[in-house]
């Protein structure tokens, strides 16, 4: 089972303020590139999987 990252945890894991993650769903960039998938649960509720958070790091540096 994939473990699932709340907004905040998604955002200290990627060393940025969940304010910044939170408007790159909306803009659908962070850091000038593609921000990184999440799933919507219900109305309000986003979660993120690590292993995408992993995928967005190596693409946002460059590493494939």
């Amino acid at each position: 089972m994939t473990h699932l990252l709340t907004s905040v945890e998604a955002a200290k894991y990627l060393s940025y303020s969940e304010q910044t993650l939170r408007m790159s769903r909306s803009t659908g960039k962070l850091s000038g590139v593609k921000a990184p998938k999440f799933i919507k649960l219900g109305v309000k509720s986003v979660r993120y999987t690590v292993e995408d958070l992993d995928q967005w790091i190596e693409e946002a540096s460059g590493i494939q």
